[in-house]
Protein backbone atom coordinates (compact mmCIF):
# COMPACT_ATOMS: atom_id res chain seq x y z
CA UNK A 1 0.00 0.00 0.00
CA UNK A 2 1.41 3.43 -1.06
CA UNK A 3 2.26 5.77 1.44
CA UNK A 4 0.03 9.12 1.86
CA UNK A 5 1.85 12.44 1.26
CA UNK A 6 1.13 14.98 4.20
CA UNK A 7 0.47 18.42 3.60
CA UNK A 8 4.05 19.37 4.81
CA UNK A 9 4.93 17.85 1.48
CA UNK A 10 3.09 19.97 -0.77
CA UNK A 11 4.93 21.04 -4.06
CA UNK A 12 7.05 24.45 -3.61
CA UNK A 13 5.21 26.60 -5.86
CA UNK A 14 2.22 25.04 -4.70
CA UNK A 15 2.99 26.66 -1.63
CA UNK A 16 4.08 29.39 -2.44
CA UNK A 17 0.81 30.52 -4.67
CA UNK A 18 -1.10 29.85 -1.03
CA UNK A 19 1.07 31.47 1.15
CA UNK A 20 1.18 35.16 -1.50
CA UNK A 21 -2.55 34.55 -1.43
CA UNK A 22 -2.51 35.29 2.90
CA UNK A 23 -0.30 38.76 3.14
CA UNK A 24 -2.01 39.66 6.51
CA UNK A 25 0.50 39.07 9.28
CA UNK A 26 -1.65 36.56 10.97
CA UNK A 27 -2.47 34.64 8.79
CA UNK A 28 1.37 34.64 7.46
CA UNK A 29 2.16 33.80 11.51
CA UNK A 30 -0.22 30.79 11.29
CA UNK A 31 1.66 29.50 8.32
CA UNK A 32 4.97 29.70 9.83
CA UNK A 33 3.49 28.21 13.23
CA UNK A 34 1.95 25.33 11.08
CA UNK A 35 5.22 23.17 10.46
CA UNK A 36 8.90 23.70 9.86
CA UNK A 37 8.47 23.04 6.40
CA UNK A 38 5.63 25.56 5.42
CA UNK A 39 7.74 27.74 7.78
CA UNK A 40 10.49 27.36 5.48
CA UNK A 41 8.78 28.28 2.54
CA UNK A 42 7.17 31.31 4.09
CA UNK A 43 10.76 32.81 4.17
CA UNK A 44 11.19 34.04 0.70
CA UNK A 45 7.93 35.23 0.54
CA UNK A 46 7.46 37.18 3.70
CA UNK A 47 10.90 38.87 3.31
CA UNK A 48 10.34 40.28 0.07
CA UNK A 49 7.09 41.15 -0.16
CA UNK A 50 5.80 43.41 -3.49
CA UNK A 51 4.21 46.73 -2.77
CA UNK A 52 0.36 46.60 -2.57
CA UNK A 53 -2.22 48.78 -4.01
CA UNK A 54 -4.58 50.05 -1.83
CA UNK A 55 -8.04 51.51 -2.82
CA UNK A 56 -9.92 53.93 -1.05
CA UNK A 57 -12.80 51.68 0.20
CA UNK A 58 -9.82 49.59 2.21
CA UNK A 59 -10.10 47.06 0.19
CA UNK A 60 -6.47 45.97 -1.46
CA UNK A 61 -4.79 43.91 -4.85
CA UNK A 62 -1.61 42.48 -3.92
CA UNK A 63 1.05 42.88 -6.91
CA UNK A 64 2.83 40.72 -8.82
CA UNK A 65 2.60 36.88 -10.34
CA UNK A 66 0.71 35.49 -7.28
CA UNK A 67 -0.88 39.09 -6.87
CA UNK A 68 -4.74 38.73 -5.46
CA UNK A 69 -7.80 41.26 -4.66
CA UNK A 70 -9.04 41.51 -0.44
CA UNK A 71 -11.99 43.49 -0.45
CA UNK A 72 -11.09 44.51 3.33
CA UNK A 73 -8.02 45.19 5.21
CA UNK A 74 -8.41 43.41 8.78
CA UNK A 75 -8.10 45.26 11.87
CA UNK A 76 -9.35 48.84 10.74
CA UNK A 77 -10.23 51.46 13.33
CA UNK A 78 -13.76 51.77 12.66
CA UNK A 79 -16.68 50.81 9.67
CA UNK A 80 -16.78 54.04 7.74
CA UNK A 81 -12.97 54.34 6.68
CA UNK A 82 -11.83 55.98 3.63
CA UNK A 83 -7.85 55.37 3.15
CA UNK A 84 -6.47 58.76 1.83
CA UNK A 85 -2.93 57.50 0.82
CA UNK A 86 0.29 55.39 2.60
CA UNK A 87 1.94 57.69 4.70
CA UNK A 88 4.93 55.57 5.07
CA UNK A 89 6.28 51.91 4.79
CA UNK A 90 3.91 50.33 6.46
CA UNK A 91 1.50 53.26 7.16
CA UNK A 92 -2.06 54.32 5.88
CA UNK A 93 -3.44 58.04 6.31
CA UNK A 94 -7.28 56.96 6.73
CA UNK A 95 -10.39 59.32 7.03
CA UNK A 96 -13.33 58.50 9.51
CA UNK A 97 -16.21 60.08 8.27
CA UNK A 98 -19.67 59.53 6.59
CA UNK A 99 -18.80 61.50 3.82
CA UNK A 100 -18.62 58.11 1.04
CA UNK A 101 -17.84 59.69 -1.70
CA UNK A 102 -14.04 58.70 -2.15
CA UNK A 103 -14.25 55.19 -0.73
CA UNK A 104 -17.55 54.52 -3.55
CA UNK A 105 -16.56 52.71 -6.32
CA UNK A 106 -16.32 54.81 -9.58
CA UNK A 107 -19.18 52.96 -11.74
CA UNK A 108 -21.41 52.78 -8.33
CA UNK A 109 -21.79 56.75 -9.07
CA UNK A 110 -23.24 55.83 -12.48
CA UNK A 111 -26.56 57.24 -13.00
CA UNK A 112 -28.72 55.42 -16.35
CA UNK A 113 -31.40 57.73 -16.26
CA UNK A 114 -29.25 61.16 -16.69
CA UNK A 115 -26.14 58.87 -18.01
CA UNK A 116 -23.64 60.89 -15.92
CA UNK A 117 -21.27 60.36 -13.23
CA UNK A 118 -22.73 61.78 -9.64
CA UNK A 119 -20.09 64.23 -8.14
CA UNK A 120 -18.86 65.79 -5.21
CA UNK A 121 -20.86 68.50 -3.95
CA UNK A 122 -19.78 71.86 -2.48
CA UNK A 123 -22.38 72.73 -0.66
CA UNK A 124 -22.41 69.82 1.77
CA UNK A 125 -19.74 69.04 4.53
CA UNK A 126 -19.07 66.39 6.60
CA UNK A 127 -17.23 65.68 10.03
CA UNK A 128 -13.37 64.10 8.89
CA UNK A 129 -11.22 62.18 11.89
CA UNK A 130 -7.99 62.18 10.61
CA UNK A 131 -5.51 58.87 11.70
CA UNK A 132 -2.22 56.42 10.75
CA UNK A 133 -2.45 53.34 10.85
CA UNK A 134 -0.38 50.56 10.69
CA UNK A 135 -1.95 47.58 9.45
CA UNK A 136 0.79 45.27 10.25
CA UNK A 137 1.31 45.87 13.81
CA UNK A 138 -1.91 47.43 14.42
CA UNK A 139 -1.07 50.83 15.76
CA UNK A 140 -3.11 53.54 15.33
CA UNK A 141 -2.45 57.32 15.76
CA UNK A 142 -4.65 60.12 16.06
CA UNK A 143 -4.38 63.14 14.22
CA UNK A 144 -6.62 65.96 16.21
CA UNK A 145 -4.60 68.88 15.29
CA UNK A 146 -5.05 67.90 11.20
CA UNK A 147 -8.95 67.83 12.74
CA UNK A 148 -8.83 71.11 14.14
CA UNK A 149 -7.84 72.47 10.84
CA UNK A 150 -9.67 70.85 8.03
CA UNK A 151 -12.05 68.78 9.91
CA UNK A 152 -15.25 69.83 9.02
CA UNK A 153 -15.16 70.34 4.78
CA UNK A 154 -17.26 70.30 1.61
CA UNK A 155 -17.25 66.91 -0.33
CA UNK A 156 -15.32 68.64 -2.99
CA UNK A 157 -11.71 68.94 -0.72
CA UNK A 158 -9.30 66.74 -1.02
CA UNK A 159 -6.45 65.33 0.70
CA UNK A 160 -4.25 64.34 -2.09
CA UNK A 161 -1.14 63.28 0.23
CA UNK A 162 -0.05 62.78 3.84
CA UNK A 163 3.54 62.02 4.43
CA UNK A 164 5.51 61.50 7.54
CA UNK A 165 9.01 63.13 8.17
CA UNK A 166 10.29 59.54 10.26
CA UNK A 167 8.15 58.34 13.11
CA UNK A 168 3.96 58.94 13.10
CA UNK A 169 5.06 60.54 16.28
CA UNK A 170 7.13 63.22 13.95
CA UNK A 171 6.10 66.16 11.48
CA UNK A 172 3.06 64.87 9.09
CA UNK A 173 3.59 66.87 5.94
CA UNK A 174 -0.29 67.13 4.09
CA UNK A 175 -1.24 68.40 0.98
CA UNK A 176 -4.39 69.53 -0.37
CA UNK A 177 -6.33 70.39 -3.62
CA UNK A 178 -7.50 73.65 -1.66
CA UNK A 179 -5.30 77.09 -2.24
CA UNK A 180 -6.11 78.30 1.82
CA UNK A 181 -4.60 74.56 2.51
CA UNK A 182 -2.55 73.99 -0.27
CA UNK A 183 0.26 72.28 2.84
CA UNK A 184 -0.77 71.89 6.50
CA UNK A 185 2.22 70.55 8.78
CA UNK A 186 1.47 68.75 12.13
CA UNK A 187 2.65 66.89 14.61
CA UNK A 188 0.79 64.80 17.54
CA UNK A 189 0.67 67.16 20.18
CA UNK A 190 2.57 69.94 18.72
CA UNK A 191 0.17 72.19 16.84
CA UNK A 192 -0.19 73.04 13.10
CA UNK A 193 1.68 75.30 10.24
CA UNK A 194 -0.67 75.92 7.15
CA UNK A 195 1.36 77.11 3.80
CA UNK A 196 -1.16 78.66 1.76
CA UNK A 197 -1.48 79.40 -2.19
CA UNK A 198 2.23 78.36 -3.29
CA UNK A 199 0.73 75.81 -6.07
CA UNK A 200 2.33 73.12 -4.89
CA UNK A 201 1.08 69.86 -6.58
CA UNK A 202 3.54 67.31 -5.13
CA UNK A 203 5.57 66.97 -2.40
CA UNK A 204 8.57 65.03 -0.43
CA UNK A 205 10.99 65.25 2.34
CA UNK A 206 14.56 64.79 1.73
CA UNK A 207 16.14 64.34 5.25
CA UNK A 208 14.49 67.25 7.57
CA UNK A 209 13.92 69.17 4.31
CA UNK A 210 10.37 69.42 3.01
CA UNK A 211 10.33 69.85 -0.88
CA UNK A 212 7.43 70.64 -3.07
CA UNK A 213 6.41 71.18 -6.90
CA UNK A 214 4.91 73.42 -9.28
CA UNK A 215 2.85 72.59 -12.38
CA UNK A 216 5.85 74.86 -13.69
CA UNK A 217 8.43 71.96 -12.28
CA UNK A 218 9.60 74.89 -10.18
CA UNK A 219 11.30 73.38 -6.55
CA UNK A 220 10.41 74.93 -3.33
CA UNK A 221 12.04 73.81 -0.42
CA UNK A 222 10.74 73.95 3.04
CA UNK A 223 12.81 74.26 6.30
CA UNK A 224 11.30 73.16 8.87
CA UNK A 225 12.42 74.87 12.28
CA UNK A 226 14.63 72.90 15.30
CA UNK A 227 11.96 73.21 18.31
CA UNK A 228 10.59 70.13 17.36
CA UNK A 229 6.84 72.18 16.53
CA UNK A 230 5.83 72.07 12.96
CA UNK A 231 7.04 74.89 11.83
CA UNK A 232 8.65 76.65 8.64
CA UNK A 233 11.78 78.83 8.77
CA UNK A 234 12.15 79.50 5.62
CA UNK A 235 10.72 79.01 2.08
CA UNK A 236 13.31 78.62 -1.13
CA UNK A 237 12.77 78.58 -4.40
CA UNK A 238 15.68 76.31 -5.41
CA UNK A 239 15.11 75.27 -9.22
CA UNK A 240 12.82 78.11 -11.35
CA UNK A 241 11.83 78.14 -14.29
CA UNK A 242 11.81 81.19 -17.14
CA UNK A 243 9.09 79.44 -19.17
CA UNK A 244 6.59 79.42 -15.62
CA UNK A 245 5.65 83.00 -16.52
CA UNK A 246 2.02 81.52 -16.82
CA UNK A 247 1.80 81.86 -13.61
CA UNK A 248 1.67 86.14 -14.39
CA UNK A 249 0.13 85.83 -18.23
CA UNK A 250 -3.24 84.06 -17.35
CA UNK A 251 -3.55 85.28 -13.57
CA UNK A 252 -2.86 87.81 -11.02
CA UNK A 253 -1.30 85.30 -8.79
CA UNK A 254 2.41 86.15 -7.53
CA UNK A 255 5.04 84.22 -5.45
CA UNK A 256 4.26 85.23 -1.81
CA UNK A 257 6.76 87.27 0.12
CA UNK A 258 7.54 84.15 2.35
CA UNK A 259 9.91 82.43 -0.61
CA UNK A 260 13.52 83.08 -0.78
CA UNK A 261 14.61 83.71 -4.52
CA UNK A 262 18.08 85.13 -5.00
CA UNK A 263 17.32 85.75 -8.42
CA UNK A 264 17.33 89.95 -9.01
CA UNK A 265 15.09 92.21 -10.77
CA UNK A 266 11.52 92.58 -10.78
CA UNK A 267 10.40 89.57 -12.96
CA UNK A 268 10.67 86.90 -10.88
CA UNK A 269 6.33 86.43 -10.61
CA UNK A 270 6.88 87.82 -6.55
CA UNK A 271 3.78 89.74 -4.93
CA UNK A 272 3.40 92.98 -3.26
CA UNK A 273 1.20 91.18 -0.12
CA UNK A 274 2.81 89.84 2.67
CA UNK A 275 2.98 86.24 3.95
CA UNK A 276 4.51 85.89 7.36
CA UNK A 277 3.57 83.57 9.47
CA UNK A 278 0.82 81.34 9.18
CA UNK A 279 0.32 79.93 12.85
CA UNK A 280 -2.82 78.45 14.39
CA UNK A 281 -4.35 81.68 15.00
CA UNK A 282 -4.58 82.53 11.09
CA UNK A 283 -6.04 78.87 10.56
CA UNK A 284 -9.09 79.75 12.60
CA UNK A 285 -9.37 83.58 10.38
CA UNK A 286 -9.35 81.92 7.43
CA UNK A 287 -11.85 79.14 8.45
CA UNK A 288 -14.15 82.54 10.15
CA UNK A 289 -13.66 84.34 6.57
CA UNK A 290 -14.31 81.13 4.94
CA UNK A 291 -18.29 80.75 6.54
CA UNK A 292 -19.26 84.17 5.01
CA UNK A 293 -19.22 82.40 1.82
CA UNK A 294 -20.97 79.30 2.79
CA UNK A 295 -24.42 80.38 0.88
CA UNK A 296 -22.67 81.66 -2.08
CA UNK A 297 -23.73 79.23 -5.02
CA UNK A 298 -20.24 79.58 -6.60
CA UNK A 299 -18.67 78.27 -3.09
CA UNK A 300 -16.19 75.73 -4.73
CA UNK A 301 -14.24 78.35 -5.90
CA UNK A 302 -15.15 81.08 -2.58
CA UNK A 303 -13.51 78.40 -0.45
CA UNK A 304 -10.55 77.51 -2.21
CA UNK A 305 -11.75 73.98 -3.12
CA UNK A 306 -10.34 72.34 -6.56
CA UNK A 307 -8.14 75.49 -6.73
CA UNK A 308 -4.71 73.84 -6.39
CA UNK A 309 -3.81 72.14 -9.91
CA UNK A 310 -3.57 68.21 -9.72
CA UNK A 311 0.32 67.11 -10.62
CA UNK A 312 -1.70 65.52 -13.84
CA UNK A 313 -2.82 67.52 -16.46
CA UNK A 314 -4.09 67.69 -19.84
CA UNK A 315 -2.22 69.04 -22.65
CA UNK A 316 -3.81 71.35 -24.82
CA UNK A 317 -2.54 72.24 -27.95
CA UNK A 318 -1.15 76.12 -28.52
CA UNK A 319 -3.70 77.18 -31.58
CA UNK A 320 -6.78 75.75 -29.24
CA UNK A 321 -9.69 78.11 -30.05
CA UNK A 322 -13.18 78.02 -28.09
CA UNK A 323 -14.58 79.14 -30.99
CA UNK A 324 -13.81 76.45 -33.39
CA UNK A 325 -16.36 73.31 -32.83
CA UNK A 326 -14.76 70.68 -30.36
CA UNK A 327 -13.22 67.53 -32.59
CA UNK A 328 -12.75 64.45 -30.70
CA UNK A 329 -9.42 62.94 -30.63
CA UNK A 330 -6.46 61.18 -29.12
CA UNK A 331 -5.64 62.83 -25.22
CA UNK A 332 -2.72 64.00 -23.71
CA UNK A 333 -1.94 63.79 -20.23
CA UNK A 334 1.24 64.64 -18.39
CA UNK A 335 1.81 63.71 -14.67
CA UNK A 336 4.63 64.65 -12.23
CA UNK A 337 5.68 63.15 -9.45
CA UNK A 338 8.54 63.79 -6.89
CA UNK A 339 10.10 61.10 -5.73
CA UNK A 340 12.94 60.62 -2.96
CA UNK A 341 15.77 58.23 -3.42
CA UNK A 342 18.26 58.27 -0.20
CA UNK A 343 19.59 62.34 -0.25
CA UNK A 344 18.62 62.99 -3.59
CA UNK A 345 15.58 64.12 -4.65
CA UNK A 346 14.03 62.61 -8.50
CA UNK A 347 11.15 64.14 -10.42
CA UNK A 348 9.66 61.99 -12.88
CA UNK A 349 7.58 62.94 -15.71
CA UNK A 350 5.06 60.44 -17.46
CA UNK A 351 2.96 61.13 -20.27
CA UNK A 352 0.35 58.90 -21.14
CA UNK A 353 -1.98 58.54 -24.15
CA UNK A 354 -6.10 58.14 -23.88
CA UNK A 355 -6.82 57.40 -27.42
CA UNK A 356 -10.38 56.81 -28.96
CA UNK A 357 -9.97 53.34 -30.08
CA UNK A 358 -8.05 51.31 -27.91
CA UNK A 359 -6.86 51.39 -24.28
CA UNK A 360 -4.75 53.87 -22.79
CA UNK A 361 -0.72 53.28 -22.79
CA UNK A 362 2.66 54.94 -21.88
CA UNK A 363 3.83 57.31 -24.53
CA UNK A 364 6.85 58.52 -22.58
CA UNK A 365 8.76 58.74 -19.28
CA UNK A 366 11.55 61.14 -18.33
CA UNK A 367 13.59 61.13 -14.80
CA UNK A 368 15.16 63.79 -13.58
CA UNK A 369 17.38 64.56 -10.71
CA UNK A 370 17.63 67.75 -8.92
CA UNK A 371 21.00 69.72 -8.21
CA UNK A 372 20.14 72.55 -6.25
CA UNK A 373 23.79 73.56 -6.12
CA UNK A 374 22.88 74.99 -9.42
CA UNK A 375 19.31 75.37 -9.60
CA UNK A 376 18.52 72.91 -12.47
CA UNK A 377 16.77 69.01 -13.24
CA UNK A 378 19.47 67.17 -14.48
CA UNK A 379 18.37 64.07 -16.76
CA UNK A 380 18.66 60.70 -15.57
CA UNK A 381 19.33 58.96 -19.09
CA UNK A 382 20.39 54.89 -19.48
CA UNK A 383 23.86 56.01 -20.70
CA UNK A 384 23.77 57.18 -17.29
CA UNK A 385 22.74 53.27 -16.35
CA UNK A 386 19.69 54.99 -15.48
CA UNK A 387 18.04 54.69 -11.39
CA UNK A 388 21.00 53.90 -8.95
CA UNK A 389 22.27 50.15 -8.55
CA UNK A 390 19.39 48.23 -7.61
CA UNK A 391 16.57 50.56 -7.52
CA UNK A 392 13.42 50.63 -8.65
CA UNK A 393 10.42 53.55 -8.73
CA UNK A 394 6.91 53.15 -7.47
CA UNK A 395 4.42 56.61 -8.80
CA UNK A 396 1.33 56.99 -7.45
CA UNK A 397 -0.45 61.03 -6.59
CA UNK A 398 -0.76 59.80 -2.89
CA UNK A 399 2.48 57.98 -2.77
CA UNK A 400 6.08 57.61 -4.27
CA UNK A 401 8.87 55.58 -3.50
CA UNK A 402 12.41 54.13 -4.07
CA UNK A 403 12.87 50.76 -3.21
CA UNK A 404 15.23 47.51 -3.67
CA UNK A 405 14.67 45.53 -6.72
CA UNK A 406 14.15 41.67 -5.44
CA UNK A 407 13.30 38.80 -7.55
CA UNK A 408 10.89 38.57 -10.87
CA UNK A 409 7.72 41.18 -9.46
CA UNK A 410 10.16 44.38 -8.79
CA UNK A 411 12.69 44.73 -11.76
CA UNK A 412 15.81 46.90 -11.36
CA UNK A 413 15.64 50.44 -13.04
CA UNK A 414 11.86 49.95 -13.87
CA UNK A 415 9.26 52.72 -12.79
CA UNK A 416 5.89 51.53 -12.37
CA UNK A 417 2.97 53.70 -11.69
CA UNK A 418 0.13 52.92 -9.83
CA UNK A 419 -2.77 53.23 -12.66
CA UNK A 420 -6.33 51.21 -13.15
CA UNK A 421 -5.68 50.99 -16.93
CA UNK A 422 -1.89 50.73 -17.95
CA UNK A 423 0.10 47.72 -18.00
CA UNK A 424 3.47 48.93 -19.02
CA UNK A 425 6.48 50.05 -16.96
CA UNK A 426 9.34 52.59 -18.19
CA UNK A 427 12.91 50.65 -18.49
CA UNK A 428 15.66 53.23 -17.45
CA UNK A 429 18.23 51.36 -18.44
CA UNK A 430 17.41 50.95 -22.13
CA UNK A 431 15.10 54.02 -21.86
CA UNK A 432 12.72 51.94 -22.79
CA UNK A 433 8.65 51.48 -22.11
CA UNK A 434 7.76 48.11 -21.77
CA UNK A 435 4.87 45.49 -20.61
CA UNK A 436 5.07 44.24 -17.04
CA UNK A 437 5.96 40.63 -16.49
CA UNK A 438 2.81 40.17 -14.98
CA UNK A 439 -0.83 41.32 -14.31
CA UNK A 440 -2.45 43.61 -11.90
CA UNK A 441 -5.88 42.14 -10.32
CA UNK A 442 -8.78 43.46 -12.37
CA UNK A 443 -10.32 45.38 -9.53
CA UNK A 444 -7.84 47.74 -9.44
CA UNK A 445 -10.09 49.50 -12.33
CA UNK A 446 -13.02 49.61 -9.77
CA UNK A 447 -11.66 53.56 -8.93
CA UNK A 448 -9.87 56.58 -10.25
CA UNK A 449 -6.19 56.17 -10.52
CA UNK A 450 -5.80 59.46 -8.49
CA UNK A 451 -7.26 57.71 -5.57
CA UNK A 452 -4.94 54.50 -5.67
CA UNK A 453 -2.17 54.58 -3.27
CA UNK A 454 0.80 52.28 -3.37
CA UNK A 455 1.72 50.48 0.46
CA UNK A 456 4.84 48.77 1.18
CA UNK A 457 4.47 45.87 3.36
CA UNK A 458 7.59 45.95 5.84
CA UNK A 459 10.44 43.10 5.51
CA UNK A 460 9.72 40.49 8.08
CA UNK A 461 12.39 37.58 9.26
CA UNK A 462 10.74 34.55 10.10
Amino acid sequence: MASSTGWADLPADLLGGVIARLPFPGDRAAICAACRAWRSAARHHVRHQAPWIVLPDCSVCTTGRDGAFFDRIPGLPGENVTCLAAAGEGWLALDLTDDAFRRTPSWDMYCPATGTFSDARPDVKHTHRYMLHNPFSGQTVPLPELDGVVGHVAETFEIRKVLMRSAPDDVIAVTTNNCNYNIILCRPGKGTFVLPDLRVVDAAFVGDVLYGITTGEELLAFHLGEDGKPNVTRVKRVIKNPMAAYYIKYSSWRWPQIVDDDSSGDDDGRGDYDHEDYSDGDEVEIQEDQAEFDDDPDIRFINGDGMVSDNEGKVYQDDWDPEVPYDAKDETYIARYLVSCGDELLLVRHQNESPLQGPPYTSKVEVFRADVSVGRWVPVTADDGGLGEGEALFLSRSFSKSTRAHGRDVEEGLVYYASNYLDDAFDTRSGTIRNIAFRWPWQRQLEYKRWLTWLFPPELVV
